[in-house]
């Protein structure tokens, strides 16, 4: 009798369920676009932050829930989750509203412009996840009625769903390619109806909503597109693992012989480590597809499983090795935060899939049961990320303010703009805090300098963290032995030069340092100034013209840390070369021939020293 009332529901959704899930998409459509609207004019409920951000985040995730589960549970079952998600992602709203409140920075400004805000890129990417992550557990816990489900059925709902979800944003993208051709045709006769309605939030608003909801029902009443498309995925993502395993294992082999050191110094060695872990991760499960049920995969890539499951652990402890090294010094910011988060996933997936692989069976089945624990786990983690428990500015201004008041970094070095634009209100809470502090060493210093950052006039969006002369003076430091940057450099009204998205960050941002040389690279003894943001390895060129402007002319690359480069820069012991290629000039007009780079820029010595920050990196 349950089997023919399934079957009934099946084949009901398949036919009299287009209406009703259209229906929630253009609801979806017709709310999402009141709630824009309503920040556009800075009205209603998005002057209150707090009701309003997690309004959007519901509206936005919850609904397509809704088009998925209706076929696959009962009415009140599936109201019952819907709440229960809808309540999750409306407290993470409420705390990204609660911690953003007086600060300059909240989220992408709708419409194109600075109105009112919205929640930030952080909890609108992990509310997502973890409603696909949540909604699929559930999905496969009610299919088998049961809270451990068969890990073919995780397996089964979870690539279906997240197939649906990716076909169903092209097909969005694909029906506006095509409006926006229809609207250059009409063009064409003079007729800008198609071209301006294509323009408005209240039409492309509820139509995206309404044709991601048709999507959603195609896909899920024609499951064998689903069924292909995930067989064709599965099987080209298998065979990279070939080619990972490859790349990985010259990689590990490698690194005995060149050492850490290089590894250390790109700076980024940590999330270059944890991104390979994950892709690991993804073409492993990619080849092992639903398990033991599903079909096997070759030989040759069951042996490539064993290999990537074994060197999982090796990239993991060198990524955390990495993290540990840079917190030490440095201590956390909310990027390292969320690399200790990844970290410890990976950690989980590395454990787990080391000891599937050293078990005799040919299959692995040891990865189901990891796979299953760790997407509770990582839901687990998502949360925390977004609420007080491990918000990354909670604890990255709490580490930042540890090390203030603990002289590890001296009150003149430390960044105070990052309390006040770059960490949400933990911050302002901290350099609140600071201003009245009589503890710490220094203390007298540190009231001054934070009390001077808390008076600053507050930025506006559309001129976020705009430094005026006098930032730059501090920003800017030079490293040429008796030379200062000129002070028409510093005068510069920056953000009226040509192409200034070109310019190095110090520039247009009063919360990053360059350091500066002053050096001659035109042989006419002329001083160039040449930026170096935040100690990076890329070099940004300025010149003086005749009207005493300064302009930005090129740039040059360097090796990571070479401090041999940086001394000769600061001391003037370089030469200068002919370019390999001349430019050409026609009937007098000079067309410049930008030369292509022959190798990667390596230093000219071996060590490599690691320049001191001035501020939180």
């Amino acid at each position: 009798m349950q089997n023919n009332q399934q079957g009934t529901l099946r084949a009901v959704s398949g036919r009299d369920l287009f209406a009703l899930r259209l229906v929630t998409g253009i609801f979806q459509g017709l709310v999402l676009y009141l709630l824009l609207n309503a920040a556009h004019h800075r009205s209603g409920i998005a002057t209150i932050p707090v009701l309003f951000f997690p309004l959007l985040l519901v509206i936005v995730f919850i609904p397509p829930t809704l088009v998925v589960g209706l076929p696959r549970m009962s009415g009140a079952r599936l109201a019952m989750w819907a709440a229960a998600l809808a309540a999750v992602v409306a407290i993470l709203g409420y705390h990204d509203a609660w911690r953003s409140a007086g600060t300059q920075i909240i989220g992408i400004p709708p419409f194109g412009r600075a109105d009112a805000p919205l929640p930030s890129m952080a909890v609108t990417f992990h509310s997502g996840v973890i409603v696909f992550i949540a909604f699929c557990l559930i999905l496969a816990s009610e299919a088998a009625s049961s809270w451990f489900a068969p890990y073919e059925s995780y397996f089964e709902v979870s690539w279906k769903v997240g197939l649906q979800v990716c076909l169903s944003g092209l097909f969005v993208c694909a029906l506006f390619l095509v409006l926006w051709l229809g609207a250059a045709l009409f063009l064409l006769l003079k007729l800008h109806f198609l071209e301006q309605l294509l323009r408005e939030s209240w039409f492309k608003i509820p139509v995206s909503a309404m044709a991601f909801a048709g999507a959603l029902h195609i896909t899920d009443v024609r499951p064998e597109l689903i069924r292909g498309s995930r067989t064709l995925v599965l099987s080209l993502l298998s065979w990279l693992l070939l080619v990972l395993v490859v790349i990985v294992g010259g990689f590990l082999a490698s690194l005995p012989l060149t050492g850490l050191g290089l590894l250390w110094a790109t700076r980024s060695a940590t999330w270059i480590l944890l991104g390979v872990a994950a892709l690991t991760i993804v073409l492993v499960n990619a080849a092992f597809k639903g398990g033991h049920g599903s079909d096997q995969a070759p030989r040759v890539l069951r042996l490539c499983m064993r290999i990537s499951c074994l060197m999982l652990p090796v990239l993991v402890m060198l990524a955390t090795y990495a993290l540990a090294s840079r917190i030490g010094q440095y201590g956390l910011t909310p990027r390292r935060v969320l690399a200790c988060a990844g970290a410890f996933v990976a950690y989980l997936y590395a454990i787990g899939y080391a000891w599937a692989a050293l078990a005799r069976s040919d299959t692995l089945p040891g990865i189901a049961p990891v796979n299953v624990v760790t997407a509770w786990v990582s839901l687990a983690v998502l949360v925390a990320l977004s609420t007080p428990l491990a918000d990354p500015s909670r604890l990255s201004v709490a580490s930042q303010i540890d090390r203030l008041l603990a002289g590890s970094v001296l009150p003149e070095k430390f960044d105070y703009h990052f309390l006040r634009y770059g960490s949400t209100r933990y911050g302002l809470l901290a350099l609140e805090r600071l201003q009245g502090e009589t503890q710490a060493p220094n203390a007298t210093t540190i009231r001054e300098l934070s009390s001077q950052v808390a008076r600053e006039p507050a930025r506006s969006l559309l001129n976020v963290d705009r430094p005026d002369a006098a930032t730059l003076s501090a920003n800017i430091v030079s490293r040429t032995p008796g030379q200062s940057v000129p002070a028409s450099f510093l005068s510069m009204d920056w953000k009226r030069a040509t192409q200034s998205w070109m310019l190095p960050v110090c520039l247009n941002s009063g919360s990053v340092k360059c350091d500066a040389y002053l050096v001659d690279l035109t042989g006419a003894h002329k001083l160039n100034v040449v930026l170096f943001p935040n100690s990076g390895s890329v070099g940004f060129v300025f010149d003086q013209a005749s009207s005493g402007n300064w302009q930005l002319v090129g740039k040059f690359s360097i090796a990571p840390d070479c401090a041999a480069v940086r001394d000769a820069l600061a001391k003037g012991t370089f030469q200068l070369v002919e370019p390999r290629l001349r430019d050409i000039q026609v009937n007098g007009q000079r067309m410049e021939v930008e030369a292509m780079s022959a190798r990667s820029v390596v230093c000219s010595r071996p060590q490599v020293t690691d320049i001191a920050p001035t501020q939180v990196k």
